[in-house]
């Protein structure tokens, strides 16, 4: 069945329940002679409709036309006909407006702190549209999910990721209250004569307030969202978090969210929804992070003073986003201060960073540029590990951006990366490796309806390692990955409940696979480049997000992607057949010239997401995602390493593709203080990869020989519990997910544990995490992690033999059949926010932690010997307390 067709039966079996509108409901009884108070009562018990107006306006009315057989906006009006009033439908609601200019006293005020909107007179029962954007008052960063409510009517809405805001009102006098979480908030009275637009800003606060939320979203945000498995957090939600080495981290903040994990100790790489590590689409600003760790997992590579927001999408994402099949993360750089000079940073045991921002040119031209470096070596000196004790490690890495507003329409803003690591593993292996990235990003307004966004991106990822364990056959193996980026929307919001956004992509990738050579004059290791590969990606994009009605809303997407992969390379080709026994050998080769297409494919990528409110705070929500990845990360790891590389789709290598459902329910209890969220999913892979048994990872030219391709399948359930306000909040999340692969060839060279579905590296059936944050007073907050998962599957040695000279030949187990033991550990920290004063110069918290509380000897991963002994590796198999000092000097 095709994708319109599943969209027209969802559609149509959901049309019975948006086709009768509160408005159209027929009145059964007659109210006449009762009060206009107790009729309304009445009315709302029985229809269930929803009709907000001031009790004043109807004091002391009667009810003077019976209603019988009304319906319930004529019986509004007919009653209402000499009150000054008019029923109006609003957004599946009933609203009372002025039918009277004497009710609001729209034509004259002598109160000049009245902002009046709109440049004519509009009709006073006239619903109009009232736009904006609500930004940050100290960096003009906009504020998501930000709320704008005007109590009297008892509506409102919340910001989108642009900061911008509609707010369809009646004509009229009103005070409009904005506001977003940890910030103060702003009452406004305006006077609203036709369409308009106003914008606010809006300044953190001084205070800890009760109210203060853990999420970035506004209030119903994960009920109202249209879009199914999105992640958002603010970074103030993410410091909350213990900390390890007194370092904020969003990527391991988002593990502790259902469906997302990891697979070993301290590892930044993730997991979603049982996918791979090398699955994920990873960008900060626009521009792609091949690598998102520091000192092997030890720190991510994300500046946490330089980020504003990190979205996660656990599907496929929407239009707009592409080449992978499990997620897509978009991290977003904060702007700086364009009004005033600020410097902070913190000093911790380990590492430390400095943030400076402010004005290049007051209002219009802003910096901010930050650095982090480490001072490692003494924490790997102390860890309870011979092989980390006698190791070297650091990394620095430096984050710049640049905003310009060329005007009031355009506004142009330039980021830069660059990082750098060096990790000396016992003098046995040495790695060195680094990331340079830069994205250009022009934002221009062609009116109140349209934006259009314009990147332009680089991306350079290199990596060189040494292998020095045995002198003879010591190496050095250098790969990397250059990728240059532009990608151009438009966002046209043709009407309030619906907004389309379109545009293309184009991405071009060359790709240094490795080169390995000898190391040291007694090496025998010999020297072999694989072919550089080259390819470009191109695609188009539509994205519509639609509120068909007043409880289901849509946002459906459509991507046609297509990767060619051209010279100058040569592809290898293998003999098949029953004859292979271990694994094919090249019998020809084949050279292409410098931009000859060597292989073309191209995917159709739709997406839907339908979401349908059963009350006001409670809604369910289903979603669809193919997406296709042409780039394969290729590792002999179950975690991100700098040694991992990538191979292009060709002709031995087919694209993976994805197809994932996904089913959930969200519900919000007492005014949003708790959020409760079951999420069930789907997914199936195509041509997923796995290797054939003794695979040659390094420097092999055909290791596409050494590649089977099958598919994969994963599915779960994640559960989670929010407490969002008091002095006790956080919450608990749970995900049961299986993640499984089938290799089942036409020969047995190409089958793999009999052609049976088995255990994924990374696949984790229990995942429980639980966030809590409980304050101890104005400025204390002390703050726990506590996590468990499953152990990891891996393959051991169930038997040996002896023969000959040969000690022992061991026998193992089928693929991934024995897990590691069941991890889990336990973090604390304790937070002392500094004094309320507003006019302080400095401003400095303390962070004090504790890793692994309990000392837990959690395993990494299990190695055996050449004789069949177990050995057990446990990266931070002991407590570790830090302190971390933060400041913040504004001038």
């Amino acid at each position: 069945m095709s994708i319109s067709k599943i969209i027209i039966i969802v559609l149509a079996c959901c049309a019975p329940l948006l086709a009768l509108a509160q408005e159209d409901m027929h009145l059964d009884q007659s109210y006449q002679g009762m009060s206009m108070s107790n009729a309304l009562d009445s009315i709302k018990a029985e229809t269930k409709a929803k009709i907000f107006y001031n009790p004043e306006w109807v004091k002391d009315r009667k009810v003077t036309v019976s209603g019988k057989g009304l319906t319930v906006l004529e019986f509004l009006n007919e009653n209402l006909a000499e009150s000054g009033l008019k029923a109006v439908p609003y957004r599946g609601s009933i609203v009372f407006v002025a039918n009277n200019p004497e009710l609001y006293q729209i034509e004259s005020t002598a109160d000049e702190s009245l902002i009046v909107i709109g440049d004519k007179n509009s009709e006073l029962n006239e619903v109009v549209s009232v736009t904006g954007r609500i930004t940050d008052g100290g960096n003009d960063e906009p504020l998501i999910g930000a709320r704008v409510y005007i109590s009297s009517l008892n509506i409102g809405t919340v910001t989108d990721f642009n900061g911008n805001y509609n707010l369809r009102v009646p004509v009229g006098k009103y005070t409009i209250d904005y506001s977003s979480i940890s910030y103060e908030g702003k009452p406004i009275d305006v006077i609203i004569k036709s369409a308009g637009q106003l914008d606010v800003s809006l300044f953190s606060g001084s205070l800890q307030l009760d109210e203060l939320v853990i999420t970035a979203d506004g209030q119903d945000a994960n009920v109202q969202q249209r879009v199914s498995g999105l992640e958002n957090m603010n970074i103030e939600t993410i410091k909350q978090l213990p900390t390890f080495m007194g370092e904020v981290d969003p990527v391991k903040s988002l593990t502790t969210m259902p469906g997302i994990s990891t697979t070993g100790e301290l590892s930044s790489g993730f997991n979603v929804r049982g996918g791979e590590t090398g699955q994920n689409l990873i960008v900060q600003d626009g521009a792609v992070i091949y690598n998102p760790t520091h000192l092997f997992g030890f720190y991510s590579a994300f500046n946490s003073d330089m980020v504003n927001e990190v979205n996660l999408y656990k599907g496929g994402g929407p239009a707009n986003f592409g080449g992978r099949i499990s997620s897509v993360l978009d991290i977003k750089l904060r702007h700086g201060n364009d009004e005033k000079y600020e410097v902070n940073g913190g000093i911790g045991l380990v590492s430390s960073r400095l943030t400076a921002e402010g004005p290049i040119v007051k209002n219009k031209a802003s910096f901010l540029i930050g650095g982090r470096t480490s001072y490692t070596n003494w924490l790997l000196h102390r860890i309870k590990n011979i092989e980390l004790q006698s190791s070297e490690a650091a990394f620095y890495d430096l984050n710049a951006k640049l905003l310009y507003r060329v005007s009031d329409k355009d506004y142009i803003t330039g980021s830069f990366y660059l990082s750098h690591d060096d990790f000396n593993f016992a003098g046995e292996a040495q790695y060195d490796w680094g990331t340079k990235n830069f994205s250009l990003e022009w934002n221009h307004v062609f009116g109140t309806k349209t934006l259009s966004t314009l990147w332009l991106t680089t991306s350079n990822y290199n990596v060189n390692s040494k292998n020095l364990e045995e002198e003879v056959e010591a190496f050095e193996f250098e790969n990397g990955i250059q990728n240059f980026s532009a990608k151009y929307e438009f966002l046209y919001k043709m009407h309030p409940k619906n907004s389309l956004t379109v545009g293309a992509e184009y991405n071009n990738h060359n790709i240094r696979p490795g080169e390995l050579s000898a190391f040291g004059e007694n090496s025998n290791t010999k020297y072999v480049k694989m072919s550089d590969q080259h390819a470009h990606e191109i695609a188009l994009f539509a994205q519509d997000d639609w509120d068909l009605g007043a409880r289901l809303a849509l946002s459906a997407g459509i991507r046609l992607s297509s990767f060619v992969r051209t010279g100058p390379d040569t592809e290898y080709i293998f003999d098949e057949g029953a004859n292979v026994v271990r694994e094919p050998q090249v019998i020809d080769s084949v050279s292409y010239g410098s931009g000859e297409t060597i292989k073309t494919f191209v995917g159709l990528e739709p997406r839907v997401s339908l979401r349908y409110l059963l009350t006001t705070n409670s809604s369910l929500k289903f979603s669809y995602y193919r997406s296709y990845q042409y780039l394969h990360l290729i590792s002999n790891t179950v975690s991100a390493t700098p040694q991992d590389y990538y191979l292009a789709s060709g002709n031995n290598l087919d694209p993976q593709y994805a197809d994932q459902w996904s089913v959930g329910y969200f519900r919000n209890f007492q005014n949003n203080a708790y959020q409760v969220s079951a999420e069930s999913y789907y997914k199936d892979i195509k041509n997923s990869l796995d290797f054939l048994e003794g695979a040659e990872i390094i420097g092999n030219k055909q290791l596409e020989g050494s590649i089977v391709q099958g598919v994969g399948r994963t599915y779960g359930l994640e559960l989670q519990l929010k407490k969002n306000t008091g002095r006790l909040n956080g919450w608990i999340s749970y995900t049961y997910s299986r993640s499984l692969k089938r290799f089942n060839g036409q020969y047995e060279y190409q089958t793999i544990n009999n052609g049976e579905y088995y255990s994924a590296n990374n696949d984790k059936p229990h995942d429980l995490s639980m966030v809590m944050n409980y304050k101890l007073g104005g400025r204390v907050i002390l703050s726990a992690n506590f996590s468990y998962s499953t152990g990891r599957p891996i393959t051991v040695p169930v038997s040996k033999f002896s023969f000959d000279r040969q000690l022992a030949v061991l026998n193992y187990s089928e693929r991934n059949e024995y897990r590691i033991p069941d991890y889990h550990r336990l973090d604390l920290s304790l937070t002392i926010k500094p004094s309320l004063r507003r006019d302080k110069f400095i401003n400095g918290e303390w962070v004090f932690s504790i890793f692994n509380v309990y000392a837990r000897k959690n395993a990494y991963s299990i190695y055996f010997t050449k004789s069949g002994f177990a050995k057990k590796l446990s990266i931070m198999g002991t407590i570790f307390p830090s302190v971390t000092y933060n400041f913040k000097l504004s001038k």
